[in-house]
Order: structure tokens, then C-alpha cells, then sequence
């Protein structure tokens, strides 16, 4: 592809979801491609930012805190303000909201190119509209759609939204020095360059219907432990703290050496390091097993009111489980019917199968 217009700097407005920053990456990338030679600036809320940290295709990161100093109105013409400073040539908004097309019409950036939703059309100098056909594509197609459309605008052939997800391959880089300070972090609680390590992550933001029971999870470690003579690390946010402790205390009970309990404990690159060393990640379909699937790491990703058609981890090294019940996908946070039967009915042994068949695959 080659660069058709005068366009030097550009203004990325990324999702608001570490799950969906990340499978936003794939049409970062080609938004890249399509405007060769221009610099990209992401606009991110704090805690997505570190997603796009060392990506070769981002020149510069500006954190949104809109609980902060862009909190309100006043905030947001301040954060207009600074944009309006750089000079941006054009704005291209992954992000959804009003809110997005609102500072960047206020920004004066003269291009505004998104979805036309949430009212905002007006503010839009190209809105494009959602067909029918992309709510179906996965999650990562949705953003690429945007690609699309502004490379067909150009005349340029090469995006399409058409196709497998094998097309979508997002990556995220971690630094020697971020490596190094990942296995510091493990050496702290013990354990070994060349041990092999099972990471968890309980929990799932959205709400309990993504969240596979504790006790399940209890039985698909242990066993996998026992089998590959691994250490169980668990990992999350602090949102997840007592989700964790519930789950490293069954742990404590089961396993032959004490599982080792990060939630809560790293920043999210200092997690995006200590998952990278992972030889087996375990998850519920949540914003951690995005991360685990980009960094090439051995994800084992669990199902439960969300679809994988629409939001599976994308990656070569993934592993899917999903009973998909006729009550299923809901889409909700919480079971509607009260009784969880998705993940409730998912045993633990086709965890295990599953993990055990995906780490044979990639150490081979």
C-alpha cells in the first residue's frame, strides 16, 4: 500500500477495554500500512495505554483520564486544547462514544472518520455506518472495517474485513529490560528460570457470567499441575483480589507447592512480562486472555455468556472451551436464569484435555 494522501499526523482513538484495545491492534497496523510514513498517535485511557507501549507503529501516547484532569466538560476542552497544539490532520475513532468525536471536533482536527452511532454522526466528517454483516465478524474485524472503508475511499485495494480471524494477528512487545523484570517478580517468590509455570485468571470484569467457578478451576490446576510438575501463578487486577483469595486458598489445600498470588501486585506490564514466561495461561474470556493470546502465550480461553465467534483470543496458540447451551450466548453479566449452567456443566477434565493437548502442540 502507499501513502494517497497528504496525511502526516494521526489521531487514534482506542477502545476503552484492555480485551478490545487489544483487538484493535490488527487494524492499527493497517491503518498504518494505508497512511505509510504518517505519525500515529494513540489517545487511551491510562489503563489501556500500556497495550500500545513499544508498538512500532505508534509514535506517541496521550492517556485520557477523564477521572482526572480531563474529568468533565472543562477537562475535555483542555484535552482539546492540547490536541489542537500538535496539529493532527486527521482523527480516526475506534472508540464508539460521542464522547470521542466531541474532542476531536472540539480538538479542530479537520479529517473525523468512525462508526455513525451514538449520535454523533454530525461531528463526523466521514461516518461510516455499521451493516448487519460486521456485527456478526469478530470483535477484530469491526475495527478493521474502519480500514476498510477509508482505503476504498482512497481507491486502494489490499484491507478486507472478509476471511478467517487468521488474518487478524495482533502483537504486543515487551522490552528486554521488562522481561528481566518479570522473572525478577517470580525469583522474588521463589521460583526458577526453567520451571514450569501455569498462570490464572479468575476473573472477568464484565461480571460472573464469564467467570468459571472457583472449584473448577481448583481441579483443572491441580491436575495439570500434578501432570506437568508446574507452579500455579495467579494473575488479575485489583478488582480480582478476592476472587484470587478464594481461589489460592483451595489451591493451598490441593496442590503439592503453594500457588504464588500476583493479583493485584503488578502494574499491567509488569503482567503482560510475567505471562509472556508462561508455559500454560488459563482464562475466562476477559481482557487477560486477549493480552495472553497476543504475546504468543500458550492461552487456554473459557466461555461462558459470550460468544467465541465473536470475541475469541486471537492467536496461533489458543484453545477454546465454550458448552454453548441453547441459553447461550446471553450476552449478559450476570445469569439471567440463575443457575450458570455454561460454565457450571464445563468439567474440569476438558480443561485439562485441552491444556494438555495445547501445550504438547507447542512443545514440540
Amino acid at each position: 500500500m502507499k501513502k494517497k494522501s497528504k496525511i502526516s499526523k494521526i489521531l487514534l482513538r482506542v477502545p476503552n477495554w484492555i480485551g478490545d484495545a487489544v483487538m484493535s491492534l490488527p487494524a492499527l497496523d493497517e491503518l498504518s500500512a494505508l497512511y505509510e510514513g504518517a505519525s500515529i498517535t494513540v489517545l487511551a485511557k491510562p489503563w489501556t495505554a500500556p497495550v500500545f507501549v513499544n508498538n512500532p507503529n505508534v509514535a506517541s501516547i496521550i492517556e485520557y483520564d477523564s477521572n482526572g484532569v480531563h474529568k468533565g466538560l472543562l477537562g475535555r476542552i483542555a484535552l482539546a486544547r492540547e490536541l489542537r497544539k500538535i496539529g493532527f490532520d486527521m482523527a480516526v475513532l475506534f472508540q464508539n462514544a460521542f464522547d470521542a468525536a466531541f474532542i476531536s471536533f472540539l480538538a479542530g482536527i479537520p479529517r473525523r472518520i468512525g462508526f455513525a452511532r451514538d449520535l454523533r454522526s454530525p461531528l463526523l466528517t466521514y461516518a461510516i455506518e455499521i451493516s448487519k454483516d460486521i456485527k456478526k465478524k469478530h470483535q477484530g474485524f469491526y475495527y478493521s472495517n474502519i480500514v476498510e472503508h477509508m482505503a476504498a475511499r482512497l481507491g486502494i485495494c489490499g484491507i478486507s474485513t472478509e476471511g478467517s480471524t487468521s488474518q487478524l494477528k495482533p502483537s504486543i512487545r515487551i522490552s528486554s529490560k521488562e522481561l528481566e523484570a518479570g522473572r525478577l517478580i517470580l525469583k522474588g517468590y521463589g521460583l526458577k528460570d526453567d520451571d514450569i509455570i501455569i498462570g490464572v485468571a479468575p476473573g472477568a470484569s464484565f461480571g460472573s457470567a464469564k467467570m468459571y467457578p472457583v472449584e473448577s478451576f481448583t481441579k483443572a490446576l491441580t491436575e495439570l499441575a500434578k501432570e506437568l510438575g508446574a507452579r500455579v501463578v495467579i494473575l488479575g487486577g485489583p478488582g480480582d483480589a478476592l476472587l484470587a483469595r478464594e481461589l489460592y486458598t483451595a489451591l493451598v489445600l490441593s496442590l503439592d507447592a503453594k500457588p504464588i498470588n500476583l493479583v493485584g501486585v503488578t502494574s499491567l506490564r509488569e503482567f503482560m512480562a510475567i505471562t509472556s514466561t508462561l508455559k500454560l495461561f488459563l482464562t475466562n474470556d476477559s481482557g487477560p486472555m486477549h493480552v495472553s493470546a497476543a504475546l504468543g502465550t500458550p492461552t487456554v480461553a473459557i466461555f461462558g455468556s459470550t460468544s467465541p465467534a465473536l470475541t475469541s483470543p486471537l492467536g496461533n496458540r489458543t484453545a477454546l472451551i465454550y458448552k454453548g447451551l441453547s441459553c447461550s450466548p446471553c450476552f449478559k453479566r450476570e445469569c439471567p436464569l440463575g443457575h450458570l449452567n455454561c460454565l457450571k456443566n464445563l468439567p474440569p477434565s476438558e480443561v485439562v484435555e485441552a491444556s494438555l493437548e495445547l501445550y504438547s502442540e507447542v512443545s514440540r
